[in-house]
């Protein structure tokens, strides 16, 4: 698994239903188990536009955009994507 389960826990909030939860996830294509952080990707700029423009539109709208279900945490510096090395702050 890419990211370690307690990565995924403790720092991605993977399992949050509001806005800090990570905004990098990313699920394995092939493998649901497996998840990988975006932010040391060529895709961050990508999530950090999606993320700036919802929370435009939600402020327009008049919703506090942390309270939907959205992910917009920037919970770690970010890891590169390696699809066959366990990563997270528990692993050496």
């Amino acid at each position: 698994m890419p990211l370690s389960l307690a990565q995924l826990k403790d720092v991605c909030l993977l399992h949050r239903q509001d806005g800090k939860r990570c905004r990098y996830l990313a699920q394995d294509e092939l493998d649901g188990s497996k998840w990988y952080c975006l932010k040391k990707s060529g895709k961050k700029a990508e999530v950090d536009d999606e993320t700036e423009d919802y929370i435009k539109e939600s402020k327009k709208k008049g919703i506090d955009p942390r309270s939907q279900v959205i992910p917009l945490g920037d919970n770690c510096a970010g890891y590169p994507i390696l699809k066959h090395i366990t990563q997270g702050y528990d692993q050496k």
